[in-house]
């Protein structure tokens, strides 16, 4: 077999090459994309998740600080909290106590950093039950709740 009788059963063979090289490329470009989509909706729902075990222990540890009054913490989720961004505390002078000043505080946090965030409280003996629900954010796949319970 001399040069050009190889030359000519060789006419095509590379673009079939470069093609089979594109496809495999593209499938795994296509993988990726599903990576990266998938590890953001985990990133999201572990973002609410966070938010809302750190709020159950920001309100367990106002009440721990506040001990003598433990009853005043105890709070329904009859009524969600709406979001109030510019959220200011009393004036030293109010009636208020401060008590009632942690759990308003902390109810528009919960309405801030979470979509939908609600909350309760309950208080039995020395033992708070807090639990956080939320309406899930966009990406992922269920609504979100927290209930920890801690001994004050």
């Amino acid at each position: 077999m001399n040069g050009s009788q190889l030359d000519s059963h060789q006419k095509g063979f590379g673009m079939i090459e470069v093609l089979i090289a594109v496809l495999v490329l593209a499938i795994g470009l296509l993988g990726m994309a599903a990576l990266q989509t998938n590890g953001i909706k985990m990133t999201t729902g572990a973002l609410s998740r966070t938010q809302a075990v750190l709020l159950t222990e920001d309100i367990i540890e106002r009440a721990r600080a506040n001990r003598q009054n433990l009853s005043s913490y105890s709070v329904s989720s009859s009524t969600p909290p709406t979001c109030d961004p510019p959220y200011t505390y009393p004036d030293p002078d109010s009636t208020n106590s401060v008590a009632s000043e942690d759990v308003a505080e902390w109810r528009n946090s919960v309405a801030c950093l979470l979509p939908a965030g609600d909350s309760s409280v309950l208080i039995n003996s020395n033992v708070m039950t807090v639990t956080v629900n939320w309406r899930a954010r966009s990406g992922e796949t269920s609504d979100g709740s927290v209930t920890v319970e801690a001994e004050i």
